[in-house]
């Protein structure tokens, strides 16, 4: 997962929790300007419209997946 860069500067970071049963959640939560941590993530940010183009090979991705011919 990539950080994305929202308009206004804001980050959307990725993160994961465990639950008290152990269960592991993957999510974002977003970091604005001024947050402490502001500064780690920015260098490794990519503008939102950029991390939206990078998918745009998942149609090649589902064409190579897509069901096999019988023989």
């Amino acid at each position: 997962m990539s950080v994305v860069r929202l308009p206004g500067g804001v980050l959307r970071v990725p993160t994961v929790d465990v639950l008290d049963d152990g269960t592991t959640v993957h999510g974002t939560r977003d970091v604005p300007p001024g947050a402490p941590d502001y500064e780690r993530w920015l260098p490794h940010a990519v503008p939102e419209e950029q991390a939206w183009h990078d998918g745009d090979h998942d149609e090649e991705i589902l064409d190579r997946w897509g069901p096999a011919e019988s023989a």
